[in-house]
């Protein structure tokens, strides 16, 4: 671990001191000399790994290692002004995508514009989490990657930033939710649980519920699965209703239409 001194410079000096009485050399003390020294600039360099065998590294060294990788991509080097503050920026970075806290910056890259090496480090360093749990985004205004599965998630999306479960700014806890709603969706598509939610309420009585919260203080992402569920629970309901109706809509029968004799369903009520 790279150690700090003081920066400032400090004037090399010597205290003697001289013992009252003292008249003969072997009864003296020796002069002490107490020396400050500058060394900040040479210690800059100080950190510094092979990066052979990143799977098998310590926390510090991989980062380092990692930061280097990617900060070399930007034509930053190890060595120089600019990867210290980088390398700093990533290791905070990874530090709060590995919490799961909010990202201080926009986790996009800023096009055509510059930007301090900090917060190059910061983005990449948070991203390198982000990825390596699977963590994604669409792009929900783009026609790319179109698909059933982009246009449910794009809908879960647009349920989060109206939730209030979260930030826009958390990809982990954004992602959870999406989870959450996607797979309340699915439960609600199931037949005993739509025609029963349906014909008897969402929670029929004495039935089993959809999910049940564990007890306990969860963590950001946990409730935010949950939360997500329930919305995407209800949102689904509310759609298989509206679908039902639209069913029973058409199906109603024309006041002028004749039936064949025995098929005349019975009036209203009976």
């Amino acid at each position: 671990m790279r150690k700090y001194f003081l920066a400032a410079v400090l004037p090399v000096f010597a205290i003697l001191i001289m013992l009252q009485g003292c008249n003969k050399a072997p009864e003296c003390p020796e002069v002490t000399t107490v020396v400050y020294e500058d060394i900040s600039s040479a210690d800059k360099g100080a950190e510094s790994y092979t990066c052979n065998n990143i799977g098998k590294t310590s926390v510090l060294e991989q980062t380092w290692c990692e930061a280097k990788e990617q900060s070399e991509k930007r034509g930053l080097f190890p060595g120089s002004d600019d990867f210290l503050a980088y390398l700093k920026g990533f290791r905070e970075g990874y530090a709060q995508a590995s919490q799961a806290e909010d990202s201080r910056l926009s986790l996009f890259d800023i096009n055509g514009q510059s930007e301090l090496p900090y917060d190059m480090g910061y983005r990449d360093g948070y991203v390198a989490i982000s990825n390596a749990m699977g963590v994604f985004d669409y792009n929900c205004g783009s026609a790319d990657l179109a698909s059933e599965y982009k246009d449910r998630w794009c809908e879960a999306a647009d349920a989060y930033r109206s939730s209030g479960a979260g930030s826009e700014s958390n990809p982990f806890v954004k992602g959870r939710f999406i989870d959450g709603y996607m797979t309340g969706g699915r439960v609600a598509l199931t037949v005993p649980t739509s025609m029963e939610a349906f014909f008897g309420g969402e929670n029929p009585e004495g039935k089993q519920p959809a999910i049940v919260q564990p007890s306990g203080e969860l963590k950001n992402t946990e409730l935010a699965f949950y939360r997500g569920f329930d919305v995407g629970y209800k949102a689904m309901i509310d759609s298989i209703r509206e679908s039902i109706n639209q069913v029973m809509q058409q199906m109603q029968i024309p006041n002028n239409m004749d039936f064949p004799e025995g098929m005349m369903p019975p009036p209203p009520g009976q």
